[in-house]
């Protein structure tokens, strides 16, 4: 039910789906929230860019407000980090340790747990032919 979406429709054929699979989601658990792009035909796009210097940007929000959390992917270094480790380069460069070069990211995956139960809102941004595609779930925690 909607409690529980996995699947954000972006238009033009396009959607986001949360690789959510079935393990119910718990309070204080670390979980790993893998999301991609597919088309009309349910091919997954390969082509995702980077977005202000990471593969993806996550926010979990808690209907009640009482939960606001800014999440960025797995193995992505923070902004600050990045500017000390190559001073006077682009820190929206491409970034070492991440792996994956722009066009070859499929999925974009965030680490996070639910501090509390209830209901949630996650809103992913993903980025494929230079424009951000915002994502919508639903996430009920028990």
């Amino acid at each position: 039910g909607p409690a529980n979406s996995s699947v954000s429709n972006l238009g033009g054929g396009w959607k986001m789906v949360w690789d959510r699979g079935t393990t119910p989601l718990r309070v204080n658990e670390a979980t790993q929230f893998e999301f991609h792009l597919e088309d009309a035909s349910g091919n997954r796009a390969s082509d995702l860019q980077m977005y202000m210097g990471m593969p993806g940007h996550a926010a979990f929000v808690k209907t009640d407000g009482s939960v606001f959390a800014h999440v960025h992917p797995s193995g992505s270094a923070a902004m600050p980090a990045l500017a000390l480790a190559n001073p006077g380069e682009n820190p929206h460069a491409n970034m070492p340790g991440m792996n994956m070069t722009a066009d070859s990211m499929s999925s974009v995956s965030f680490p996070w747990g639910f501090p509390s139960a209830g209901e949630y809102r996650i809103i992913v941004q993903l980025k494929r032919g230079g424009a951000v595609q915002p994502g919508m779930f639903n996430a009920k925690v028990e």
